[in-house]
């Protein structure tokens, strides 16, 4: 009995959350650590604006699309915009309030597909990066943000978007486990299964307790967006695609309206 109770828990643990369950449950917590040096990630995300000559750009403003920890928001303020960063995950908001406060940077806790509820005025850049546009429900909500941003963007105005490709290469048998980070006291393990439309990504996560380790366990979904498809779209929606390409192994993607 007690080895089916076990079972029935386990099996429990690895049912799939939404996306905002999972980071609030399981990665808001070790974000940072799996990010590694935050003035790192800004550094980097800062080399990769200019390259796509966002510091060329008039500085008015510019919204960060699912801001997590402010790598694209704090770049973007000390190139001169004026920000606003939106995301779901209060914990991670709440990591760099501080610092945002010093800068031209207006923090948003929202879902991102209501952003526009906190826009006064029309943006010169909206940018939604790091794998974020994955976490949106469907490929209807995809379509409702673009539009969305097309709606708030002045005219010239630039959309940028990076996402991981789950399309071209469907990863098979233990390809599927990647390990994410660890140290001597977590380990952090990402496996993925594939469905038609979505991949499940389960996180596992270990973390070590004396002298055991305890596993903590969750999964999420994430779009199987195909760059293609989704230039096709925001064309349609009348944008120019100004850039589709591998960059640091992320889908870029930039467009002006």
């Amino acid at each position: 009995m007690l080895l089916v109770k076990w079972s029935l828990v386990d099996l429990e643990s690895l049912k799939m959350n939404t996306v905002q369950e999972h980071y609030n449950n399981q990665l808001a917590a070790i974000y940072g650590w799996m990010a590694g040096s935050s003035e790192i990630a800004i550094k980097q995300n800062y080399d990769l604006l200019c390259q796509l000559g966002v510091d060329a750009q008039p500085k008015d403003l510019a919204i960060d699309l699912g801001a997590g920890l402010g790598f694209q928001s704090i770049p973007l303020a000390e190139m001169g915009f004026t920000v606003v960063a939106v995301d779901f995950c209060a914990d991670l908001l709440a990591e760099w309030r501080d610092r945002a406060e010093k800068l031209a940077i207006r923090i948003v806790e929202d879902n991102i597909l209501n952003f526009s509820k906190h826009i006064e005025s029309k943006a010169a850049l909206v940018v939604c990066m790091g794998d974020t546009i994955t976490h949106l429900e469907s490929f209807d909500a995809v379509r409702a943000l673009i539009a969305n941003i097309e709606n708030v963007l002045t005219a010239n105005g630039k959309l940028i978007l990076t996402f991981r490709d789950y399309v071209s290469l469907e990863l098979t048998g233990k390809q599927r486990f990647i390990p994410v980070k660890s140290d001597d006291s977590r380990i952090l393990t990402c496996f993925l299964e594939y469905h038609p439309d979505i991949v499940e990504v389960h996180d596992l996560l270990y973390i070590k307790d004396g002298d055991r380790w305890l596993m903590h366990s969750s999964s999420y979904p994430k779009l199987r967006l195909d760059a293609n498809w989704l230039c096709s779209e925001i064309k349609e929606l009348g944008f120019q695609v100004v850039c589709n390409q591998i960059i640091n192994g992320m889908i870029c993607i930039v467009a002006q309206k």
